[in-house]
């Protein structure tokens, strides 16, 4: 399922093999041996113009798995707070589906991996079955 309304910020809807969602040196990489239809689309700017957002929106439509992408720089309470916020501005969108967090940054300071906000989120993907990953510079993912 993709939703219609937002076609005008689809970047692709297909079945590749290895897609790469990139920004700044920062990045994710999606493994898609089974080529699966996946879909990818823009949030920030895009699907959510005003408030808090994050930066992506990776669906696998044929595995019912919704991944929240935020790249960034050091600020992890910052992006856990885009995702948690965009979570909740689009997940009435997306019923069914297993909601992934991945916050990708230049590095993680320790003490904000403890934040109330982080447990909170993971919480809430825990809802749907899914997890949270934050990683610095890249993650990889099996889809």
């Amino acid at each position: 399922m993709w939703v219609v309304e937002w076609e005008s910020c689809l970047q692709y809807c297909d079945h590749r093999k290895l897609a790469v969602v990139e920004e700044n040196g920062r990045g994710v990489r999606f493994v898609n041996k089974k080529e699966k239809r996946v879909a990818l689309y823009r949030v920030d700017g895009c699907l959510l113009k005003e408030g808090v957002k994050c930066d992506f929106l990776f669906l696998v439509i044929e595995g019912d798995r919704a991944f929240f992408i935020e790249l960034k720089g050091s600020d992890l309470e910052k992006a856990v707070h885009q995702i948690t916020r965009t979570i909740e501005q689009l997940g009435k969108w997306l019923p069914g589906y297993i909601f992934e967090g991945r916050i990708v940054t230049t590095r993680v300071r320790t003490p904000a991996l403890k934040s109330t906000y982080l447990i909170k989120l993971e919480k809430m993907l825990r809802r749907t079955g899914g997890t949270l990953v934050v990683k610095a510079k890249w993650d990889e993912v099996n889809v």
